[in-house]
């Protein structure tokens, strides 16, 4: 039997969308250290779909991803799991990173969807173990942004280098 399963995860940080979307829009995972060990841009440009990005996790697994969605406009990427090494149990899985402007004091509401398809009851693990890494992901970015004044300034700098 088919299944189709959504995880979400969100959270709110200080900064404006613009400053959150300048880390998030050329999708190269720079924002997710606490899973991500090396994430490579392959096939076009950051932030160019239809681009592809090979991921590697400090656990091992290596994926690619396709970015098959990107608005500037609505804030919001879109990419999509094309291979796994080691594969995983499902047929589908695509995510989507979103960000909404909170206008009573300028910050950012940021929400990453996953949204997994799959033949058979094997992917309960691989569910939970995305809604951790997101939880996680979001949790680590929120500490370092509001580690001191210094880490904040140090951060935003360098745009490039550093995760959401």
């Amino acid at each position: 039997m088919d299944s189709a399963t959504r995880v979400q995860e969100s959270r709110v940080f200080p900064h404006p969308v613009n400053v959150v979307w300048n880390h998030i829009r050329p999708a190269d995972f720079k924002f997710w250290t606490s899973a991500v060990k090396e994430a490579q841009v392959e096939g076009g440009l950051p932030g160019e779909v239809g681009s592809q990005r090979k991921v590697t996790f400090k656990d091992g697994t290596v994926q690619r991803y396709q970015l098959v969605e990107l608005s500037d406009l609505a804030y919001f990427i879109t990419y999509e799991m094309i291979e796994s090494n080691p594969p995983v149990k499902m047929s589908a899985a695509l995510h989507t990173i979103k960000l909404r402007k909170i206008t009573h004091d300028n910050s950012t509401l940021v929400e990453w969807e996953s949204d997994y398809s799959s033949s058979g009851n094997e992917t309960a693990s691989v569910i939970e173990d995305s809604r951790l890494k997101k939880k996680e992901a979001l949790q680590v970015r929120d500490r370092l942004w509001q580690a001191s004044p210094v880490m904040h300034a140090f951060t935003l700098c360098n745009l490039r280098s550093h995760i959401l």
